[in-house]
């Protein structure tokens, strides 16, 4: 610790720990000595023989702290690495099925985003439609217990979510505007 502990009162009403500067000290200078006194040294962890199947380094095109799918097998990628996923069949299908829409989720918004026309929209719409509708008739809302207890760690879970319009009473109320509104261009947005 460079400086001198100290306690100060926060907005809340706390003491909360806190270091204050010491006095005329130069904080670079105090800085390039403690570096000397460190003494410690990095060693490599040993993945067993058994765990490195389960683990593959991260693929740069997967985002951090999402699934994906790898030669047949479901990872879940949370940093420098990609770890396998165990599920039972029936999960391991719902989560594949949660790969595909979020993935065809980000399709749509990119082709918006591109300026792609209305009809390359409309194409994308109709395929996030159809694989939605098959997969609220296989495992219900994606906003329900179930799809959350096995989808929401991954970072594209709340996008999906979005895709659900619910009422006050948390009942459905209708699919969100992503799957019908066209590109608005940017001649006709409100100024």
């Amino acid at each position: 610790v460079l400086g001198t502990p100290t306690a100060e009162s926060t907005q809340y009403g706390r003491q909360d720990y806190a270091v204050a500067p010491i006095e005329g000290a130069d904080l670079s200078e105090q800085l390039h000595e403690a570096i000397h006194n460190i003494h410690g040294e990095y060693t490599e962890r040993e993945i067993e023989e058994a765990e490195r199947s389960d683990i593959l380094p991260a693929d740069p095109d997967v985002r951090n702290y999402s699934f994906t799918e790898v030669d047949g097998r479901l990872y879940f990628r949370e940093n420098s690495v990609m770890r396998a996923v165990k599920l039972d069949g029936a999960n391991t299908r719902r989560v594949r099925e949660l790969i595909a829409l979020r993935g065809q989720t980000r399709r749509l918004m990119q082709v918006q985003l591109d300026g792609c026309g209305d009809a390359a929209v409309q194409l994308e719409q109709d395929r996030l439609n159809r694989l939605y509708d098959n997969f609220v008739r296989r495992y219900g809302r994606i906003n329900s217990r179930g799809n959350a207890g096995v989808f929401r760690d991954d970072s594209g879970y709340f996008l999906l979510c979005a895709l659900e319009v619910f009422d006050d009473e948390g009942n459905f109320k209708c699919k969100s505007d992503m799957f019908t509104k066209r590109t608005i261009k940017p001649h006709e947005a409100v100024q």
